[in-house]
């Protein structure tokens, strides 16, 4: 997703000259032609993360339209206090771009992981939290945010993030995209996690069940009208995401539920982190299987609730 991004940012910058990307000493091999083609509208801030998300905010002030790129877990844990009080207190339209979601830095250890930034985003007043599912996605959302004119968290995996969209999408910020039709249960899937969704839903089809998907490409604020849509036909309900159990997507959605639960009883299951460091060092594969997000341990549960 890193190309997609830049890709698309220098696009948008060629015929746009308020844009400008700052990063905090990431984004090596990534961001040179970037530089090169637009000098003065890419600033290397440093090592500096406070300052990073209040330089960002000075430029929003003052008309700019500053894309902020930094590691998730550095951007959003020690430049907290400036997202909430330079960028959503003041409504600064900054785009935050968090790079390395969820278990991305993988053997990076703790220190890297990103499984609380969802929590952290969404409850700041006057921020939209989107977690685009595949390059798609981030490319559709990148679009839209240059005339967005609020602040915009955008969660981004790492390297290379496999494409799940073949063809044209409707994406609007709010609006969840259907992948898939399905007349028993729904996933509801944000972020990284869809290709790993996409899979769950075809084994289930193979093993008899009728299970749609959906990309919650946003988060906050949630498309409450497909999740009662999904709860008033009865359907299960499942959300799968690479952040903690508490504060992310299946907390929205269980929300929404419980707010409708006298109307709308339903079988209901978020697959998550749980509220635990991870203990052991591995690839993101190795610890999602270890915190039960692997496919196979999602499809088993899903099978035994359904049937």
């Amino acid at each position: 997703m890193r190309a997609t991004f830049v890709n698309t940012l220098a696009e948008m910058a060629r015929v746009d000259d308020k844009i400008m990307c700052i990063i905090g000493d990431t984004g090596f091999s990534v961001f040179e032609e970037f530089e090169k083609e637009f000098g003065e509208r890419f600033v290397n801030v440093g090592i500096a993360e406070q300052n990073f998300v209040s330089f960002g905010a000075g430029l929003a002030a003052i008309g700019m339209k500053p894309y902020i790129y930094n590691v998730v877990s550095f951007m959003t844990l020690r430049g907290a206090e400036q997202i909430m009080l330079d960028v959503c207190y003041q409504e600064n339209p900054v785009v935050l771009v968090g790079v390395g979601g969820g278990y991305a830095y993988a053997t990076a250890g703790p220190t890297h992981h990103a499984l609380q930034d969802i929590a952290m985003m969404s409850v700041l007043p006057n921020m939209t939290v989107v977690c685009p599912g595949d390059p798609i996605e981030l490319r559709a959302v990148m679009l839209e945010s240059k005339n967005f004119g609020k602040p915009l968290y955008i969660r981004i995996g790492r390297n290379v993030d496999p494409i799940v969209h073949t063809g044209d999408i409707d994406f609007q910020i709010g609006k969840a995209i259907k992948v898939k039709e399905g007349t028993q249960a729904v996933i509801f899937s944000t972020g990284v996690m869809l290709p790993e969704a996409v899979k769950m839903q075809e084994i289930l089809e193979t093993r008899g069940f009728s299970v749609g998907l959906y990309s919650m490409h946003t988060v906050k604020p949630i498309d409450r009208k497909v999740i009662l849509e999904s709860a008033c036909e009865g359907k299960a309900i499942f959300t799968v995401e690479e952040h903690s159990v508490i504060g992310g997507l299946g907390d929205a959605v269980a929300r929404v539920l419980l707010e409708n639960m006298e109307k709308y009883p339903v079988k209901f299951k978020k697959f998550a982190v749980p509220d635990v460091f991870a203990p052991v060092t591995g690839t993101r594969e190795y610890l999602d299987e270890l915190v039960g997000l692997s496919v196979g341990k999602m499809v088993d549960e899903i099978e035994t609730m359904l049937g």
